[in-house]
């Protein structure tokens, strides 16, 4: 496709110039739209926002590309949908589709049918476009798929940051749930409800919401079996009041184990139904900022003062504080200045993060690299 390029303007033009060069600088608009995407897509295929110093592909789009939520909506569901759909990814760098048919093609297109709507994009109108895509997406799902009725689909719940080369991140692990079309189509549409109505944390990936959604069911259950409390005592550990969700512990624990003939060598492993998994260093480490600690020959004992975590937390109003994240959930205490380097658990060197931000903090930190940003301890 030639290169178009930005008219000069000029005032006091006749009509037919004026029309001319508008429609000319439209087209080098979406042309560059097309071009953002596919860049933004490579960013989010290769995960590079972390070796860009940022924990997920939002917090980077907020704080180093300047896109506000909605923007990154557009563009994350666009970037998805390219990646699934290689052949409209090529017709979209080749030129032949530009930005708004490939939204359409995206909403109906499958694997199997992407050729064939690619093609239909090349050849006919947008409105006419449009009004295909409306007529197909009114046809029952199992139907428009070619998806026998009550056939098993699998959803891959794999966090993205598998994709990363293991030496950067976390150990990836995997998880699959089987459902029939029905359901998949349900967590779809309840997945794109709560992306609208930002109840799930910054950046988040399929794992995480099924998580969220997890400790919700957990909060909602504490909430009922306080109120249902009528001696006035709180039964179980670690349970918050109803009208202060946030201000005790947390509602589960994850158990940690580290052989203390091995600590040097940072031999950290976690307890999972599947059996003892071996953690990543940077992960023991951030493990270690905010755990409750239980020796063989001891009383158990918290890494941060119970009295003094709830402040920093309270303090950050229970939020992360890594500029662009602020999730409410899976919240911990990180030292800003590690305790190895002579940080203390003075209140001033701690600071919220989620466990996203927490675990690429340390990462970065094992890597040798420059450290993420992070919230400034009562700033704000």
């Amino acid at each position: 496709m030639a290169a178009l390029t930005l008219p000069a303007f000029t005032p006091d033009r006749p009509a037919a110039e004026v029309d001319a060069a508008l429609r000319q600088a439209l087209a080098v608009c979406g042309r560059a739209r097309e071009c953002a995407v596919l860049w933004f897509a490579e960013v989010q295929r290769r995960a590079l926002y972390r070796a860009l110093g940022h924990a997920s592909l939002q917090i980077y789009a907020a704080q180093a590309l300047g896109f506000t939520d909605n923007r990154y909506w557009q563009f994350k569901r666009l970037a998805d949908d390219l990646d699934r759909l290689p052949a409209l990814k090529s017709a979209v760098a080749a030129g032949e589709v530009g930005w708004t048919k490939a939204q359409q093609v995206a909403r109906v297109a499958t694997p199997a049918t992407q050729a064939a709507w690619v093609d239909r994009a090349k050849t006919v109108g947008r409105r006419e476009l449009e009004r295909e895509v409306r007529a197909a997406r009114a046809t029952p799902p199992a139907t428009r798929q070619a998806t026998a009725g009550g056939a098993p689909q699998q959803l891959a719940l794999a966090p993205a940051q598998a994709a990363a080369p293991a030496a950067a991140g976390p150990v990836p692990g995997s998880l699959t749930l089987r459902g029939d079309t029905l359901q998949l189509a349900r967590f779809e549409a309840l997945l794109e409800k709560a992306r609208k109505l930002r109840a799930v944390p910054a950046g988040v990936d399929r794992l995480e919401v099924v998580l969220a959604g997890l400790e919700a069911l957990v909060e909602a259950a504490t909430h009922d079996a306080l109120v249902a409390d009528t001696d006035g005592h709180v039964r179980g550990e670690s349970v918050a009041p109803a009208k202060s969700p946030r201000a005790a512990g947390p509602r589960y624990q994850v158990i940690v184990h580290q052989c203390p003939d091995c600590a040097a060598a940072t031999v950290t492993t976690v307890a999972t139904g599947a059996g003892e998994r071996r953690l990543a260093p940077a992960q023991a480490a951030a493990v270690a900022c905010d755990a409750r600690v239980r020796a063989a020959d001891g009383p158990n004992r918290a890494t941060i003062a119970p009295a003094v975590r709830a402040r920093v937390l309270a303090r950050d109003r229970h939020r992360c504080a890594t500029p662009g994240c602020g999730s409410a959930r899976f919240l911990e205490v990180h030292h800003v200045v590690p305790r190895s380097r002579g940080g203390t658990n003075d209140a001033a060197n701690l600071v919220t993060l989620c466990s996203r931000c927490h675990g690429f903090v340390h990462e970065r930190e094992a890597a040798g690299l420059a450290p993420a940003q992070v919230g400034v301890p009562g700033a704000g």
